[in-house]
């Protein structure tokens, strides 16, 4: 069940709200409504698997108390290390075993690939819902956060749907308060609801139409594929991957905010960064700042010597990358933000400083939209032809396909919202409207929530990409 779906939007989400709010007097029956409209949400999409979500909570309920209860820093360690063993396992298997065997193992041993039909399944949102249980144990053990000894509050932490499947990655400590006792008003919940409309536009409006150009050039024959179309499906792509992640956590934020909770952004313009370090502070934020906290950090960040800074560094992206994707082509993708990052440590972010701000955003977009290139094909042959074509290393094309027949109207005029929208311009001044020019506002908002309506009617192009993450 997407959050752009028919069911969600006029079965499932409307039930949950009107039972929710005839509840309000009571906080415990709200969570009730909320956990048990979660596990639905859930088993709509993966069935049988709402039994491995059951077993993280558990899990994490308990190896919870007993790390809180335990006198031992020794024995509260054992714990700890034996419960981020058990969440990185259930991780590891489901996520990651058929590479391990396909692309691994069978490439350098006698050991035989899997066949497809006896490859394992990924259940939906298991990176997010894996990372909720470790960011629980680990901040409980570090006194970050106060242990819960009601397992429907780390039953609704961990399984929640707003952030269930494709995140943001929420902190325990960030909520727990919230899952005691949280204000409703109509205020909030009108809010919520702008939010949410604002997500679903970007993914509707913006990331499906470009989407769909950007799969129709990749999926042509390479040598019918020229410089300018290679390029211009990257610039689609590049939009709809930041449209469509940045859509989910608008209605994430907005579906939450509905509900009386406040998550923390995970998307701060990131395309108008002037470095790949900025950039990574403000694209998917929750998940920077969980390797920041949970890995980089731990392994001893940047104050244990030049090399060890660097070392840590693409350890951390090569991790980043294989989140993303059991694939070659996530970790080449990882690797390549790393090797970045470490370019600019070097010195030469100090340039970047000097430069004038548009060849910054310049160079800080083409290394974005190369790496791209990477995480969307995962062909490393094609990705390289693709970057040849896009560099016009390689201009041999056969002619049959030009950029008129994919610039139509719709497109040209989606594209130059897309780069709008993708830039902090649009957000000046909006302040200075008053509280009878925001009744317009809420016109605007219904308007576009139609319109949304219309165009998911006419079209079954509704994929989410990170939702296969």
């Amino acid at each position: 069940m997407v959050f752009s779906s028919p069911i969600f939007l006029f079965y499932f989400l409307p039930c949950v709200l009107i039972l929710y709010f005839l509840s309000s007097k009571s906080i415990y029956i709200q969570n009730v409504i909320l956990f048990i409209s979660s596990l639905v949400f859930y088993f709509w999409g993966e069935k049988e698997y709402v039994v491995l979500v059951m077993f993280s909570i558990m899990l994490n309920y308990f190896l919870g108390i007993w790390i809180s209860g335990s006198q031992s820093s020794r024995f509260q360690l054992i714990i700890l290390g034996a419960g981020v063993f058990i969440n990185l396992s259930m991780l590891i298997y489901f996520k990651y075993y058929n590479f391990i065997i396909n692309d691994f193992l069978s490439a350098f041993t006698a050991v035989q690939p899997i066949k497809p039909e006896n490859e394992v399944h990924l259940p939906l949102g298991i990176s997010f819902f894996t990372f909720h249980g470790l960011t629980y144990i680990t901040d409980i053990y570090r006194k970050e956060a106060e242990v819960s000894r009601n397992p429907l509050n780390v039953g609704l932490y961990i399984l929640f749907f707003p952030q269930l499947i494709a995140g943001p990655i929420v902190r325990y400590k960030d909520i727990d308060q919230q899952l005691q006792s949280r204000i409703l008003s109509n205020e909030k919940l009108m809010l919520g609801i702008r939010r949410f409309i604002i997500g679903l536009a970007k993914k509707i409006l913006i990331a499906n139409t470009l989407g769909k150009i950007a799969d129709d050039i990749y999926m042509l024959e390479p040598k019918d594929v020229s410089g300018s179309l290679s390029w211009l499906a990257i610039t689609c792509y590049t939009l709809q991957i930041y449209f469509d992640f940045s859509g989910y956590s608008d209605m994430a934020i907005g579906l939450a905010r509905m509900f009386g909770f406040d998550f923390l952004e995970n998307f701060h313009f990131p395309y108008a960064a002037r470095s790949i370090k900025e950039f990574w502070r403000r694209w998917h934020i929750s998940l920077s700042t969980f390797f920041r906290d949970y890995v980089y950090k731990p392994l001893g960040g940047n104050r244990s010597g030049i090399a060890r800074t660097y070392f840590n560094l693409m350890l951390v992206f090569f991790l980043t990358g294989l989140w993303h994707g059991a694939s070659w082509n996530f970790i080449i993708w990882g690797l390549f933000h790393g090797l970045f990052l470490v370019i600019e440590r070097l010195g030469f972010d100090k340039l970047l400083d000097r430069l004038p701000s548009f060849i910054a955003h310049l160079y800080t977009l083409l290394i974005v939209m190369v790496g791209w290139v990477f995480f969307r094909i995962e062909d490393m042959g094609m990705a390289g032809y693709y970057l040849q074509k896009m560099f016009f290393l390689h201009t041999a094309d056969s002619g049959v396909y030009s950029l008129a027949y994919y610039l139509r109207s719709n497109v040209v005029l989606t594209l130059i919202a897309g780069f709008v929208f993708a830039f902090p311009i649009h957000v000046f001044g909006l302040n200075q409207f008053s509280v009878k020019e925001s009744i317009w506002y809420d016109v605007v908002y219904f308007s576009l929530f139609i319109l949304c309506l219309f165009v998911l009617s006419a079209t079954t192009y509704n994929p989410f990409i990170y939702y296969r993450f």
